[in-house]
């Protein structure tokens, strides 16, 4: 996964300087007896250009503690945009889900609940002064170099019935918030960054332009037609993504659920036993199809789907169902089996004969 992404040298500043050496003294290092490196061989520029992600290396009191460093791009405010959406999961939507989740009695520990995302030292965002302050600090996992699914590779039943369960566990926190702690969830009920922000469906538009281009030769005879479609495509992108026309089965989505932004663990005999959601600059008020559907298409071969989707549609509900009563929610009114079934209908057999 790395080695399809372009190397970097991100910009430095005093303020991830001073932000890395406050975790440091909080990790237990003596203040002023510690260095900071950067592993400019970690350093890698995210698919899409959302932002910089790299290893900081903190090194004292003969021990070495590793961080994961990410920072926005510094001259595109349409990457700073989803940055500052990433920053808000971190900062505030995850927390509460947690505290929820704690007061509910559901264990970490034990493994119960939704826990899939790396822990978060430190998100901020503030490019008002004259020396933006921007960074999002994460718990380094070697598995985020240990993992290396090639995305172009159609994923298995082994890993999908892990995110089924993660993201049916996810969901499931919306419900139950929604119903217990509306004045709360209210706040976390963000539309598409993608729609909010003019500048990037400009992008997608280019984009797509290059794409065309890029098929001129091949498929000559079409380009008319495909030009016909271009801004059919985007009307649609923007339905699919309107949440009033899922309500009342919206929830905090991941919004971007694919391999790319998930890393698995696995045993010594390299079966798969957790999965991490990462990247959540997409993260949206949305149906839950939205990640569903979305990890089906994208990672997901069409064999795959025609043999497994209903299955593990049905694996992602019981998460969903097992964790939401425990929340103390009613699933066979809030979101029963039958409603997911009627929002997958409109998708289904373009997932399965596409």
């Amino acid at each position: 996964m790395m080695s399809s992404r372009k190397k970097i040298t991100p910009m430095f500043n005093d303020y991830l300087y001073e932000a890395i050496r406050r975790i440091a003294i909080e990790q237990g290092f003596t203040p002023d007896l510690f260095s900071v490196d950067f592993d400019e061989e970690t350093c890698i520029e995210c698919d899409g250009f959302v932002n910089f992600v790299f290893k900081a290396i903190i090194n004292g009191d003969d021990r070495e503690f590793v961080l994961w460093c990410k920072v926005p791009p510094n001259d595109d405010q349409r990457s700073l945009a989803l940055f500052k959406r990433e920053v808000f999961f971190y900062r505030e939507i995850l927390p509460a889900f947690y505290k929820f989740q704690a007061e509910k009695g559901i264990s970490r520990e034990k493994g119960e609940g939704f826990y899939s995302v790396p822990k978060c030292y430190l998100a901020h965002c503030d490019t008002e002064k004259e020396e933006p302050e921007a960074a999002i600090i994460l718990e380094y996992d070697e598995n985020y170099e240990k993992w290396d699914w090639d995305k172009l590779e159609p994923i298995n039943l082994e890993h999908t019935k892990l995110l089924m369960e993660q993201l049916g566990r996810l969901h499931a926190i919306s419900f139950a918030m929604k119903a217990q702690k509306p004045e709360l969830f209210e706040n976390f009920i963000l539309k598409d960054v993608l729609v909010a922000n003019n500048d990037l469906i400009t992008l997608m538009k280019e984009s797509f332009d290059r794409a065309l281009t890029t098929m001129k030769t091949r498929f000559a005879a079409e380009q008319d037609k495909i030009q016909r479609i271009k801004e059919d495509v985007f009307r649609e992108l923007t339905a699919c993504s309107d949440p009033e026309k899922a309500e009342p089965y919206c929830v905090v989505s991941h919004g971007d659920c694919w391999i790319n932004n998930l890393i698995y663990s696995h045993d010594e005999h390299n079966a798969a036993t957790s999965v991490i959601l990462t990247d959540w600059q997409s993260s949206r008020y949305a149906s839950p199809f939205l990640d569903l559907g979305y990890f089906f298409f994208i990672c997901a071969g069409a064999q795959f789907r025609k043999d497994h989707m209903d299955a593990m549609l049905q694996h992602y509900h019981n998460a969903l169902k097992d964790l939401l009563d425990r929340l103390g929610g009613d699933t066979t009114t809030q979101f029963p089996f039958t409603a997911l079934l009627r929002i997958v209908k409109p998708y289904r057999e373009l997932l399965l004969d596409g």
